[in-house]
């Protein structure tokens, strides 16, 4: 006997610690879903309190206000079954739960039984993993490795981490149960390439049970760093039958499938069971996927969505007035000016003039033609060793963007501090003497000016190192990496300027300039003719060195060996041997560097950030001596 049933899966944009802002958005998509017609709704990992509330987990004020936000939620549940995630406190230990809730009430509590502990995962501070098979009560609500069993449907719990596990996810047990259906509610971090694994992982896990599997993921930047796809499915018979698009600028996504199961009786010590009518299916029409995304997506696609969607709910969350950036007419601040005006772009495209302007409501914002002069604020400010191509850069794509665009001479507080320098040491500064001196005070008395901007404004200043130059500490700290926010922290040169070029390809004429020209700092006198790769080293070399050494684990002899092999046709053996050395010293030598960055964005597999990925001694013999 079949049973034909409505699942649906939800997306949640939510804020760490938004009591009522959360609560309110998971109350309108379990009414949406209701209005569907479905009979579930899975609802992303710690919808609740947020997944990022990072040690405000540990405060038990955390688990209380959500144990009474789920309170609250569970009484406004219609006559369906919603899955929804929260930290629980339990003899003395925090669990990472899933809460069923049905009737009007809390019917069980599922923990998490594999905690995530890599990368940017650090679940095991605050959370304890649930022991397979365990169950008990909290409260009188059966807590533990239950299952769920209403209208002869029985419903099993995967969260997010316990997919991962291959031979150990929960999937294998709950097949060995009888269960037709399981629910993923996830909090999984946007990185390339990561949305297929995600898929396979459902579409594996739906096999494992022959039945279906609902797969529901936060959205957007919720805490900072981290940005959610806000991907959420149903798989049944090994295709994605229905799914959210990716990179939404709602506050949430519904996708809903009506489905025929299995009927079967279902009792054991480990079954929740509890009844009600089945819905009637509701007139519902999930929302298409859209072309950009139907088709298999691009890298740079998927960057320029991910860091426009992290651009935009940093400036709604922080209730900033906008962005102010130093426009150098290089490759790493044209890239976020790109990617500032692909945020507003891509916003007012799904959201409309009038969503969009209820999205930023505490923005004063009047006129859509006149938006990206409201929101961004451009600064050149040229020395004597500017280019007249950078200049000109920096103008075509602030004219084209449509910023409000300003150009500054900075010579005199250049020549100012180099006086008063001068005359306190008794002596002239020379590039032959006090080369890094001279080009480091250009760099450094551009942030004053760019934060009085930003301050004016009340606005967000926008950092522009990129990945590449932090791992060798090619940045002068309180000049460009000066900001609130790093938006390409997490991402390598080379690819900053392949990104580039195909967004030019795409129609974005005002980068034609700053894709003709060579990337320089511009700090030193204009007849050295200054350029990075010749200050460092090939940006392509640099990423692989970086590569081996932080993702693969490479010792630095290893590191050189692939290096040559790698590149030993194109440089002679003493050359790259030369490269090595000198990124193992500047690695070395700038981690206190990389310890002050502004917060960035995770984009990639692996970041260099040691706040939430790499941690590296500030204070080291220097890797270079392995070699």
């Amino acid at each position: 006997m079949k049973q034909k049933i409505v699942l649906s899966a939800a997306s949640l944009n939510q804020l760490p610690l938004d009591w009522e802002g959360n609560r309110a958005r998971i109350l309108q998509a379990i009414s949406q879903a209701s209005s569907a017609g479905a009979a579930l709704v899975c609802l992303p990992e710690l919808c609740i309190s947020g997944y990022g509330c990072e040690d405000q987990f540990l405060a038990p004020f955390t688990a209380a206000n959500s144990w009474e936000s789920l309170e609250i939620i569970a009484s406004a549940v219609p006559d369906m079954v919603a899955v929804i995630g929260l930290a629980l406190p339990f003899e003395g230990e925090l669990y990472n739960v899933s809460a069923i809730l049905a009737k009007g009430k809390i019917q069980a509590l599922i923990p998490k039984q594999f905690l995530a502990d890599d990368g940017v995962h650090y679940e095991p501070r605050w959370f304890k993993a649930w022991p397979k098979g365990k169950r008990t009560t909290y409260k009188g609500i059966p807590l533990g490795d239950y299952r769920l069993h209403f209208a002869g449907i029985t419903v099993g719990i995967e969260i997010c981490q316990d997919a991962w596990e291959g031979n150990r996810r929960p999937a294998h047990d709950l097949a060995r149960r009888g269960v037709s259906v399981i629910c993923n509610p996830t909090a999984s971090h946007f990185a390339f390439g990561k949305a297929e694994i995600r898929k396979s992982l459902a579409l594996e896990g739906a096999k494992i049970i022959d039945g279906a599997y609902v797969f529901a993921n936060l959205l957007g930047n919720e805490a900072g760093r981290i940005i959610f796809d806000g991907d959420a499915y149903i798989a049944q018979g090994g295709q994605i039958l229905a799914q959210t698009p990716r990179f939404s600028y709602q506050d949430f996504t519904l996708v809903s499938q009506q489905l025929s199961l299995d009927v079967r009786e279902d009792a054991g010590e480990d079954v929740v069971s509890f009844d009600f009518t089945i819905p009637v299916p509701g007139a519902y029409k999930n929302t298409e996927i859209p072309a950009w995304e139907a088709s298999a997506l691009k890298k740079e696609e998927e960057f320029s969505r991910a860091v426009a969607l992290g651009l935009f709910d940093y400036l709604r969350k922080s209730c900033s007035q906008g962005w102010v950036l130093s426009l150098s007419g290089g490759a790493d601040s044209s890239a976020i000016a790109s990617l500032c005006a692909l945020s507003i772009q891509y916003a007012t495209q799904e959201l409309g003039w009038e969503g969009l302007k209820q999205k930023l409501n505490y923005i004063p914002l009047t006129q859509q033609d006149q938006v990206m002069a409201d929101l961004l604020t451009t600064i050149y400010q040229g020395t004597v060793n500017s280019s007249q191509n950078t200049r000109d850069s920096a103008q075509q794509l602030a004219e084209w963007i449509g910023s409000t665009h300003y150009v500054i001479e900075i010579d005199g507080i250049v020549e100012g501090y180099r006086d008063l320098v001068e005359k306190a040491i008794n002596r002239p500064l020379t590039w032959a003497q006090d080369d890094v001196t001279l080009q480091n005070v250009q760099a450094r008395v551009r942030a004053p000016s760019a934060w009085m901007l930003a301050n004016i404004k009340n606005a967000l200043l926008l950092a522009t190192s990129n990945r590449s130059e932090a791992s060798v500490g090619y940045a002068t700290m309180d000049g460009d990496t000066s900001g609130s926010i790093s938006p390409i922290s997490g991402i390598d040169k080379s690819f900053i300027r392949t990104w580039l070029l195909w967004l030019e390809k795409q129609g974005f004429k005002g980068l034609h300039l700053v894709n003709s020209l060579e990337p320089s700092a511009e700090l030193r006198p204009l007849t050295e003719k200054q350029v990075d790769e010749e200050d460092l080293m090939p940006y392509p070399i640099l990423n692989t060195i970086e590569r081996l050494v932080f993702y693969d684990l490479c010792s630095p002899h290893e590191c050189l060996e692939k290096v040559i092999e790698q590149y030993g046709s194109h440089f002679a053996k003493e050359k790259l041997e030369e490269f090595v050395r000198r990124f193992f010293r500047l690695w070395a030598r700038n981690q206190w560097k990389r310890e002050r960055y502004a917060p960035g964005f995770h984009v990639d597999d692996y970041s260099l950030d040691p706040k939430s990925w790499l941690r590296f001694p500030i204070l080291s013999a220097g890797l270079e001596k392995d070699i």
